[in-house]
């Protein structure tokens, strides 16, 4: 198993030879704080579009739209993705109804996984969009016992109806990704131009975590 973020991430990126992404989506910027946080998919602008992170006993990886994860294109990665979540060999792999076709793209490439409307008990891999707000505590409690969790989804829709400033603290995917230091924003990212890193991209930003992320984060751990 990866233990390093190095290791991590070529893990992650064994085999992926190029970026392939949908041409129609808008995605999310992502905006990383945490120590174990780090960058995956960085575009020209240093923007971050995929990022992984860990958290208690179990990982994630957070994608800036969730129909990457629905994505032909990107199969070489997503299975990476899910050999990395795993915590154990056949461990069960699941998928919320909102993304029930990743069954069928997990299953033509000899990964078995159900639809399954929350975690289960037993630890494995969690697949779910970044939209689902009933979910917050079950998704915290599987990621802090070992649980490997992949999440999808931008925050610019969800900001134009809610408030901008209220996106890193109520927008419900970063409800979860927050406590591992990831944060979905209603930054729209550009998409025109990707390069597959051998090692961590190095972002030209590193941002601080401001007091109110971390009472943010306090808050969800109470």
């Amino acid at each position: 198993m990866a233990t390093t973020p190095d290791a991590a991430f070529e893990t992650l990126m064994n085999g992926v030879t190029s970026w392939d992404l949908p041409k129609e989506p808008i995605p999310s910027e992502l905006l990383l704080t945490g120590e174990s946080a780090f960058p995956v998919m960085v575009n020209d602008k240093g923007q971050v579009l995929i990022a992984a992170s860990s958290y208690g006993q179990g990982r994630l990886v957070v994608v800036s739209h969730e129909s990457y994860l629905l994505h032909d294109g990107l199969v070489p990665f997503l299975l990476n993705v899910v050999k990395w979540l795993c915590p154990c060999p056949g461990a069960p792999i699941a998928v919320h109804s909102s993304l029930a076709s990743l069954v069928n793209i997990l299953g033509d490439s000899g990964i078995n996984a159900l639809v399954q409307p929350e975690p289960g008990e037993a630890l494995g891999v969690y697949c779910i969009d970044a939209y689902n707000d009933a979910l917050t505590e079950k998704l915290i409690q599987f990621l802090k016992n070992g649980g490997g969790l992949l999440i999808g989804g931008q925050a610019l829709n969800w900001a134009a109806h809610h408030g901008h400033d209220k996106v890193l603290s109520i927008f419900p995917g970063n409800q979860v990704t927050s406590v591992a230091g990831v944060y979905f924003t209603d930054i729209s990212a550009n998409r025109d131009w990707f390069k597959v890193s051998k090692e961590i991209p190095n972002l030209r930003l590193y941002v601080q975590c401001e007091d109110e992320l971390e009472d943010d984060q306090q808050q969800l751990l109470k």
